[in-house]
């Protein structure tokens, strides 16, 4: 409240307001007694002061009011007043405008304009929404509805940049303000011809704010939306998809959401887990308790390993990682991933199965030769030329045992790596099986039955390899006597060579695996297990010079492996 001594042609009366209005007397006291109308005291011929309302203020009010924004101000004006020289006018004030909505803004958010890059960034911001928002609206409705869709995707890309909406509003609802306070400080500066135009002006402006606030904000929800059910989307399709087990389970243990790869690794269809406790459908075999999985992991986090036994009877090693589930900062559940580890962790104990066979392998016949060479050294003298020679015999064997071993791993490596040369060529398959027979050990009990003449097409030194490795684990694995034959076969003009001992045979359980690289035999018997090395060569060398290997059960129970090769004939 102000007080004057002087009376002014822009200062109304109360009853004067109240008809400006079409309101009461007593209406206008109480608009003034609220604050909606401030009160200007000035001195009457009396020396009392006397309330009055300034024009300005009066027409404000009627401009944020009234339908449309238009007021009641339609005075008797002068013809010769334009709308245009007042958007002129608006259009000279934008520069200060933005000045003042930048205080404004400032106040309200002043996080948001800390440095002068920032305000300077502001003030060029404004000053061009100022601009734009006169520009339409001294074009009219037309230009406004055809920048609606414009302006939803102002609103959709500040919401992409991660602008908040409260903000945004907030900026439009300054420069509404801003732009009526000013249009009516203009009008109020040149008088009452200028009232028409100031109408016409605000009945275009606010409708237009009005609808640059609501597009830009439909805009902005609707790209916040879509971001949310597109990230919604996103996350279920690599939930749904993942090769790891993911469930959801409640403060009780009670699973709420089970994917299928959980439901694959748990061996159960989706529709036994929902809705079931967690104990009933994850039992550990050692008996111990998954009530770690239902309880609250400390630091947030959880990881467990466990071994289960699935409903048919498939060992499954898990690995399970828990955290807590909130909403509202209080938790709700658990979620969890589980992911099967079997197969790597049975990996990691043939490998370290595999290096300890490699061991004992090389420790036989270096403990033979070590032996030997300790007795030449030290009885050398005494020691007759016959048992020199019968030792120098065995070491040279025990050097080629270990000699071939090192072979069969350096082949094995190349053939991984695809870069094993071979000089396939026409050879006779005898001479090959007698040049393999003559490096296996204890190859006395071994009958060979190939017809004479009968020539393959393969790398002579790989073949005799090949042999070599199918006679001594049938030695080492089956029982004497062992046969070799050998046929030339009538369909397609290959030859078949096969190797049959009179031992027991390969379990069955064990014929799927049998070349795998480290598929271990007769792991019962330790002083006859063997890497296993030999069958996955054979595979490997058979299969890079053209022909196939393949286990059968000997008609006498033994076992028999059998390879065929292109024919030279053919």
């Amino acid at each position: 409240m102000s007080s004057r001594s002087t009376d002014s042609p822009h200062l109304l009366t109360l009853r004067a307001a109240a008809e400006l209005l079409e309101l009461t007397e007593h209406a206008v006291e109480s608009l003034t007694t609220s604050g909606y109308l401030p009160i200007v005291l000035v001195e009457g011929p009396a020396g009392n002061a006397e309330p009055h309302i300034a024009l300005s203020d009066v027409k404000a009010f009627m401009a944020r009011n009234a339908d449309n924004g238009s007021g009641n101000l339609l005075f008797e004006e002068d013809d010769s007043a334009d709308a245009a020289d007042l958007l002129e006018a608006l259009d000279g004030r934008c520069g200060q405008m933005a000045e003042r909505a930048l205080e404004i803004f400032a106040d309200v958010f002043p996080e948001a304009v800390r440095t002068e890059k920032e305000r300077g960034k502001f003030l060029q911001q404004a000053t061009a929404r100022f601009e734009a928002i006169l520009a339409v609206a001294s074009q009219g409705a037309e230009v406004d509805d055809a920048l609606v869709g414009d302006l939803e995707e102002v609103g959709a890309a500040a919401a992409w940049a991660g602008s908040p909406l409260p903000q945004l509003l907030v900026v439009l609802r300054i420069s509404r303000d801003l732009i009526v306070q000013t249009a009516v400080e203009l009008a109020d500066e040149h008088g009452r011809h200028w009232s028409l135009p100031l109408a016409l002006v605000l009945t275009r402006v606010l409708p237009a704010m009005d609808r640059l606030t609501d597009s830009i904000a439909q805009g902005w929800w609707a790209t916040v939306v879509a971001r949310e059910a597109e990230q919604k989307a996103r996350y279920e399709h690599v939930v749904e998809h993942s090769s790891d087990g993911v469930y959801e389970v409640d403060l009780d243990g009670c699973i709420q959401y089970a994917n299928r790869s959980v439901a694959t690794i748990l061996g159960r269809p989706v529709e036994q887990l929902v809705d079931r406790r967690l104990p009933e459908v994850i039992t550990p075999m050692d008996g111990s308790s998954v009530e770690p999985l239902m309880s609250e992991p400390p630091g947030g986090a959880r990881r467990l390993e466990m071994t289960v036994l699935r409903p048919d009877g498939v060992r499954r090693l898990l690995e399970v990682r828990t955290t807590v589930r909130t909403r509202d900062g209080r938790p709700v559940g658990y979620q969890g991933v589980v992911r099967d580890v079997t197969a790597a962790r049975d990996l990691e104990a043939d490998k370290n199965e595999f290096l300890a066979l490699m061991t004992y392998d090389l420790r036989q016949p270096l403990t033979t030769i070590l032996g030997l060479g300790a007795t030449l050294e030290a009885h050398g003298d005494d020691v007759s030329p016959d048992r020199v020679r019968r030792m120098g015999e065995a070491i040279r064997r025990q050097a080629e045992r270990m000699s071939r071993l090192a072979d069969d791993l350096y082949d094995i490596s190349r053939l991984d790596a695809q870069s094993l040369l071979l000089s396939p060529r026409s050879v006779e398959l005898a001479a090959v099986v007698d040049a393999a027979l003559s490096t296996v050990e204890d190859a006395v009990g071994v009958t060979v039955s190939v017809p004479p003449g009968l020539t393959v097409v393969a790398d002579p030194r790989r073949l005799e390899q090949v042999i070599a490795n199918l006679v001594e684990n049938a030695l080492t694995y089956g029982a004497p006597p062992v046969e070799v034959r050998a046929k030339e076969l009538a369909i397609d003009g290959g030859v078949e060579v096969a190797v049959i001992d009179h031992g027991t045979g390969v379990p069955p359980a064990l014929v799927p695996s049998l070349f795998n690289r480290l598929r271990l035999l007769a792991q019962r018997d330790r002083d006859r297990t063997r890497t296993g090395l030999g069958l996955s060569l054979v595979k490997g060398l058979v299969e890079a010079m053209g022909g196939r290997v393949w286990y059968e059960q000997a008609a006498a129970g033994g076992a028999d492996f059998r390879i065929s090769l292109p024919s030279a004939r053919r």
